[in-house]
């Protein structure tokens, strides 16, 4: 539940590599800081082992087997101890093997990350931060990641896991050995189809070829391939044994994009861990820390959604492990340690589903309107049972099976509510789609509060024929903003008429928005649009967690221990602010007066904050109960028995 990713990135350049490890203040540090998990590193993206190695090379600042001695050090502690292995990036192997280089498709140019090297380079010129030239695992470089993995499989007990780095950094490569391969496949090599193709195929084998190794030594070991656990690259889910979800909210993402990466990766029923780090920005950061306040939101954040927890720091090159960073990981930790069994063997408590689209623009920002709107919910797409829901989202960008026609529809027979958007809709629920519009951003007229006129929509709407009732209006622009035509600063200015199409339909269960709302809303942040979105919503969904006290930027999330028999009820609150490049929670405010009702459709016998086990007076009417939330700060765990 508590674990260390403990980066190693070390340069050739640096000397006296692990000379200031002490490995009784190492272990020390990990028992203290309530560390069950620490992974540790066999090979670095400099392309340095910490280990003697007879396939590679070990760091030349290193003068003994660290990794064993950090190993030792960990399992001393009573945690245990991954082994990280780079796999896509490795300047040593690319600058001695430039065959195994990862060759872009479209440009026949290596595949580099940050800065690109050219004749002019001098070794003094400033460098950009993460530059590495990516590696191809096909050919002689697999047979490289072979040899190395069965040499640590059997030099260390790999029982505790492996982690492969930057796994799966394109869709696609054309370098002489996927060339080759896709020859050898009856594949055509000028093909991007086929490239993609073999690509896909390659890396698939790749991994059973590597886990199968580890398991061979190891049947149980957990074994995980990183940039694998993308919503977007499900082809290779199955072949990881657990997730691990690189998402640091100060860095990229913000704190919105782990919570619906947790629901959809929860759903396949493997192990999963958030990811954030102690960094002030993001991996690498020498000297960057983390309030420990916001440390431990990020914390609570992640078990509020079924995850268990990895922290991120890097080892400094001496091995000393660094008092400061760990003081705080250990803040965090505590709090951890005492709810973490109030949030293990859960699951989400929800009527409401989003239906993946595949468009991360149009999933985040639906799942963002849910987090606002206080509302639990699952990630379901074909072939999911969906007769646990009461509505389910289909946001902007869907793509429909007959099956999933099949599915819905009866859905919608039985009861069930949808709200759809732009093309995600189909005849059979009553609504017919023709062609998106010719606009480029359009208006919407719909009575919202004080907002009488047309509000920009932020996007064009999809013209649709259609058997219901018509709740809001488009509203065309003049003319598209082009070089010839253009009115003032930004878009051009709505006509005085409506257009002949909808904007917003209700077909009896079916609540359908023309536009690509969830996308819009997500580039936009626009409030309008949101109240509009949730408005409609509200019109098919009644809430199952009703709030009207809670600030819009706090978190409620309610998950189900069905085999103890109790829902646990999580309140986060700290505002995150951007400062220069980074997202931060610098404030932890206290809230007070804050009531939440919860439909829960059976007798409630107790309601209990922890982990202090105070007792919280509640009033239950028929299937809601109703929870005065005590006065707190950051997060709020509440067990209603």
């Amino acid at each position: 539940m508590r674990c260390i990713h403990l980066d190693f990135h070390t340069s050739p350049h640096i000397d006296g590599i692990g000379e200031r490890f002490d490995k009784e203040k190492f272990t020390k540090t990990v028992k203290d800081a309530k560390i069950d998990l620490m992974t540790v590193f066999a090979k670095c993206h400099h392309g340095y082992t910490y280990y003697p190695s007879k396939v590679s090379t070990m760091h030349p600042g290193l003068k003994f087997n660290l990794l064993k001695e950090e190993i030792d050090a960990i399992h001393e502690a009573g945690a245990k101890a991954p082994i990280y292995i780079t796999l896509g990036w490795s300047k040593k192997d690319a600058d001695e093997h430039p065959e195994w280089r990862h060759i872009r498709f479209s440009s026949n140019e290596p595949f580099y990350v940050g800065h690109i090297p050219s004749k002019n380079d001098n070794s003094d010129d400033m460098i950009e931060e993460c530059s590495w030239t990516t590696l191809c695992p096909v050919g002689d470089y697999l047979n490289h990641l072979i040899a190395i993995t069965r040499e640590i499989c059997e030099n260390f007990d790999v029982s505790d896991g492996i982690f492969y780095d930057i796994c799966f950094f394109d869709d696609s490569c054309a370098c002489d050995a996927c060339r080759k391969g896709m020859i050898k496949m009856g594949l055509d090599p000028e093909s991007h189809d086929d490239a993609k193709k073999y690509y896909t195929l390659s890396r698939i084998n790749m991994m059973k070829t590597l886990t199968g190794i580890v398991h061979e030594y190891a049947k149980d070991a957990p074994v995980f391939y990183n940039g694998g656990a993308e919503m977007h690259r499900p082809e290779y889910h199955p072949y990881q044994t657990h997730y691990e979800l690189e998402d640091l909210p100060t860095a990229w993402g913000g704190y919105d994009l782990m919570p619906i990466r947790a629901k959809f990766f929860e759903k396949y029923g493997k192990h999963f861990l958030g990811m954030t780090g102690k960094f002030h920005h993001a991996w690498g950061e020498f000297g960057g820390f983390k309030d420990k306040e916001a440390l431990r939101y990020e914390c609570a954040d992640m078990l509020s959604v079924g995850a268990s927890i990895s922290v991120g720091d890097h080892l400094h090159p001496s091995g000393e492990i660094d008092e400061s960073t760990y003081s705080i990981i250990g803040h965090a930790f505590d709090y951890v340690e005492k709810i973490e069994r109030f949030c293990e063997n859960s699951s989400a408590y929800t009527d409401l589903a989003i239906w993946i689209s595949g468009s991360n623009n149009s999933d985040i920002g639906a799942s963002k309107l849910l987090q606002i709107m206080h509302l639990e919910y699952d990630i379901i797409g074909s072939g999911d049972e969906l007769g646990k829901y009461r509505c389910i989202i289909l946001p902007d960008k869907v793509m429909f099976s007959s099956e999933d026609k099949t599915a819905l529809n009866t859905f919608v027979q039985n009861g069930g509510s949808i709200v759809a958007s732009y093309e995600s809709i189909f005849d059979e629920l009553g609504i017919e789609k023709l062609a998106p519009s010719d606009s480029d951003k359009d208006y919407i007229k719909c009575d919202i509060d004080e907002i009488t006129t047309p509000f920009l929509a932020y996007s064009k709407a999809y013209k649709v024929r259609h058997e219901g009732e018509v709740l809001a209006h488009v509203y065309e622009p003049y003319f598209n903003r082009t070089v010839g035509h253009f009115c003032g600063h930004k878009n051009t200015p709505y006509k005085p008429e409506p257009a002949d199409y909808p904007a917003l339909v209700r077909c009896g269960n079916v609540m359908y928005f023309a536009h690509p709302v969830f996308e819009a809303y997500n580039d936009s942040g626009n409030f309008v649009l949101e109240k509009y979105i949730i408005k409609s919503i509200e019109q098919v969904y009644s809430r199952t967690i009703v709030t009207e006290e809670f600030p819009s930027c706090g978190r409620i999330r309610l998950r189900e221990n069905k085999k103890e028999g109790f829902l646990a009820l999580h309140l986060l609150y700290a505002p995150p602010v951007n400062r220069g490049n980074v997202w931060l929670l610098p404030d932890f405010p206290k809230l007070h007066g804050v009531s939440v009702a919860v439909k829960v459709n059976r007798n409630v016998t107790s309601v209990v904050s922890e982990p202090d086990g105070t007792p919280i007076p509640f009033t239950q009417n028929g299937d809601f109960i109703t929870i005065d939330v005590p006065p707190f700060s950051l997060h709020k765990l509440i067990i209603i028995k």
